[in-house]
């Protein structure tokens, strides 16, 4: 028997296929398109839905645009232009009203000479003063000094009285004690309402004890110093007006005032921690316990000098490390003087000190300089506030920052030797020998704001627009309001056409 191939057995199935393929083919061809179909039409919706949230969404940004008063167009920006403008000459205006109100505080001694006065007036920020009028100042300013004590009411104990050529200030009499005065029984104790602390007035007095003629800037920034201290002097002799000597003086003794340089706080406020240490106690000249001042710069402690930047005023000469506070030495100054001069004489307003080159870039020291201040005192504790309150009614923006009641001795016992015959005075009705029992040592530290001379560049203006008015300068108009800027519905579609 013959055997049957494969091929032979397909041939029948192949020939029925090759027969009815198209009704087969018919019945499989929806079976698979189908389903294809419906994933293109639903990938097909997709993207339709896709494009139609697109188109929403311009729709209803174009209606959000059509809503707007003023469209940015050059009607729109000439108006933004104006008030720009009209915003930089209202500070401008401002800036000069703050630098013209403190003119009283600006004012020269006369004795330095009508020239020299019209001369550094009309000084330009980049001007110099002669070589005679400089050497002049110099001559002159340890007399300006030397004034100090006298506006704080206290003795003056900066040097020799001969240095200037000037008697020391008489003392006035204590009507508690009668026939107690210049020639009284009794001369060598002091008659003043208050004691100055004889170190600081020298470390004040060697800082303005210049052995070469200064340069331009340094005597600008000198007289700045010898205005914000005359300032503080004077507000610690009104605070003692009333008194009729040391016994019911509100300020009994002043151990530190410090302006500028030595005044700036490596770490302000304490920031970076470590501000207070547990002082140890040590016997003191006269046998009581006493201690320094809780932050007291001592090298090693924190608020060291270590990160001082130098400052030729104030160290690098024979003399001028006086001027330094105890403890602190000032490096030695090294690179341009006049420029080193502006180093730590101004703080920002975090009551961080500024050198040279972050004063010439901060915004903030554009229109107003910090100048910053300490001042340690013994106070009778009844009249701290009637103190804060003197110093913030100043004609000059005095801001107290930091107010501390320093542990201590008590008066001046712990202080100065020289200072202490100032608490000898009895107590009307009381023992001889009394002292005052409501007196606490008082720090108070903060900032002087000193006003800049206007500069129109600083705010954005060219020279003569800070004195033009509003009304002189085309398209300086008060923006229109929102109901007088809507468009006609018509108008809006030929905009949007």
């Amino acid at each position: 028997m013959a055997k049957t191939s494969a091929v032979d057995k397909a041939g029948p199935a192949v020939a029925m296929l090759i027969k009815h393929h198209f009704w087969m083919l018919a019945a499989i061809v929806p079976v698979v398109l189908l389903p294809l179909l419906f994933l293109a039409q639903g990938e097909f919706t997709a993207r339709i839905k896709t494009v139609q949230d697109q188109i929403r969404g311009h729709i209803s940004a174009l209606k959000n645009v059509r809503q707007i008063p003023q469209h940015p167009n050059k009607s729109w920006a000439s108006d933004i232009d104006a008030s720009t403008s009209r915003v930089r000459r209202e500070t401008f205006g401002e800036w000069r009203k703050f630098w013209e109100g403190q003119r009283v505080f600006r004012t020269w001694p006369e004795s330095l000479g009508d020239d020299f006065i019209a001369a550094v007036t009309a000084l330009k920020p980049d001007g110099k003063l002669s070589p005679k009028l400089l050497e002049r100042y110099q001559n002159y300013v340890r007399t300006l000094v030397r004034e100090l004590p006298k506006r704080m009411g206290v003795e003056d104990t900066m040097g020799d009285a001969t240095d200037v050529g000037q008697p020391r200030p008489t003392p006035r009499p204590d009507p508690v004690r009668p026939g107690v005065g210049p020639e009284g029984a009794l001369p060598d104790v002091p008659l003043y309402p208050a004691a100055w602390s004889t170190e600081n007035q020298k470390r004040i007095y060697a800082s303005f004890d210049w052995a070469r003629p200064p340069t331009t800037r340094k005597v600008l920034l000198a007289q700045e110093e010898l205005w914000v201290y005359g300032l503080l002097c004077d507000v610690v002799a009104r605070m003692n007006k009333p008194a009729s000597g040391p016994h019911n003086a509100a300020i009994a003794a002043i151990d530190e005032l410090s302006v500028g340089y030595p005044a700036a706080e490596d770490n302000p406020g304490g920031a970076a921690g470590g501000r207070i240490t547990s002082p140890k106690a040590a016997l003191s000249a006269d046998g009581m316990m006493g201690s320094p001042p809780i932050d007291m710069v001592v090298p090693g402690q924190p608020g060291m000098a270590g990160g001082r930047p130098p400052n030729p005023r104030f160290g690098g000469a024979a003399g001028m490390a006086a001027s330094m506070p105890p403890g602190a030495e000032a490096p030695a100054a090294t690179g341009d003087p006049d420029e080193l001069l502006r180093n730590w004489i101004y703080v920002d307003f975090n009551g961080k000190p500024l050198d040279a080159a972050q004063l010439a870039t901060a915004v903030d020291s554009q229109m107003v300089h910090l100048m910053p201040f300490v001042l340690r005192i013994t106070i009778d504790q009844r009249q701290i506030d009637p103190l804060l309150v003197a110093l913030a009614s100043s004609v000059i923006p005095i801001d107290v920052r930091q107010v501390r009641i320093n542990a201590g001795s008590g008066g001046a016992r712990g202080g100065d030797p020289g200072m202490a015959a100032a608490f000898a005075a009895p107590v009307p009705g009381g023992a001889v020998g009394s002292v005052r029992l409501y007196d606490v040592n008082l720090e108070l530290r903060g900032t002087v704001g000193l006003a800049t001379p206007p500069q129109e560049q600083a705010v954005g203006l060219e020279p003569g627009q800070g004195d033009a008015a509003p009304s002189e300068e085309p398209g300086d108009k008060a923006a229109a309001s929102p109901k007088a800027a809507i468009v006609p519905r018509q108008g809006r579609r030929r905009m949007v056409s």
